[in-house]
């Protein structure tokens, strides 16, 4: 038990480390968008 709740809380963190990289590329394609 204690070795999946590991598992799936390092899980977690790289979810959540990815999420601000797809914020700041939907923000840079907006820019490209309107200054296009």
């Amino acid at each position: 038990m204690a070795r999946l709740s590991r598992r799936n809380r390092k899980r977690l963190v790289s979810e959540i480390n990815v999420v601000p990289y797809i914020d700041v590329m939907l923000v840079l394609l907006v820019i490209f968008m309107v200054t296009a």
